[in-house]
């Protein structure tokens, strides 16, 4: 199994063995604290802690291959899991043997108040986002180093803020309508376009070298349709401001 984070092998594991059997249904439904009904949305109750830059379908499998991959040594856990040809368990990675060994005689509650920290029960607040980033993020591009047009140097990306709650207390403070033109997509598509939003990075990363850094959803993020989110990203090398895009509007209206 390849090398993941110890906490996201905790999580695997807590998965694996304190599922929900249910002798109504075929398999086991996901662990009754975390209140989901799917394991999908188990997974993704874990995501923004732990998703380690992955796309959310992305984190998804990688989750339930680990989960799996502790079923087979979890009797508890009601399902097969991974196994060789003889049938016997796969044989953990050495990551994962150690957090076997730790956890295989603690229960549900000591096992949770050590990965706690790694949840959000809050994640059915974010169904929508989460159905919006699924259907988008596949495509986006990752970071890049970019310039506004007045030649800052930023560290941008066209993509959607990953944390999800981040882009959910983005859309509450600044709301569903573009901030550079004031398109709203509900009001265009009707119900097809309710709560549908892109969230853009105005914060410059350039100085955090790659490390992690606090993102304020009400003065690092910004609320833009898709097009002026195109064209914030248009130009190689620059990442236009939200001031400069609406000066090129200001510019086009008054010469037309």
């Amino acid at each position: 199994m390849k090398k993941r984070a110890k906490g996201f092998l905790q999580v695997s594991f807590y998965l694996s063995k304190f599922g929900e059997i249910n002798n109504d249904e075929k398999y086991p439904s996901p662990p009754k604290r975390l209140k989901v009904e799917k394991w999908n949305q188990a997974y993704q109750i874990f995501y923004e802690k732990l998703n380690g830059g992955r796309t959310v379908l992305a984190f998804e499998r990688s989750l339930n291959n680990a989960r799996d991959s502790f079923d087979s040594h979890v009797p508890e856990s009601g399902r097969v899991g991974w196994r060789a040809e003889n049938r016997k368990p796969n044989p953990l990675s050495k990551e994962a043997q150690d957090i076997f060994d730790e956890f295989e005689n603690k229960s549900e509650q000591e096992v949770w108040n050590i990965i706690k920290n790694f949840s959000d029960l809050n994640i059915k607040e974010y169904k929508q986002i989460i159905n919006d980033e699924i259907a988008y993020q596949e495509s986006q591009a990752e970071f890049k180093i970019a310039k506004t047009e007045g030649g800052k140097k930023i560290f941008t990306s066209y993509r959607y803020e990953r944390n999800l709650s981040n882009r959910n207390g983005a859309i509450n403070i600044h709301g569903l309508k573009c901030k550079v033109c004031e398109f709203d997509f509900q009001e265009y598509y009707g119900k097809w376009g309710e709560g549908y939003i892109e969230v853009h990075h105005i914060q410059a990363l350039s100085e955090n070298k790659g490390n992690e850094v606090s993102v304020n959803p009400e003065t690092d993020l910004i609320v833009l349709c898709a097009n002026c989110h195109r064209m914030i990203h248009r130009k190689k090398g620059i990442t236009l401001t939200i001031e400069e895009l609406k000066e090129k509007i200001k510019a086009a209206t008054n010469n037309a």
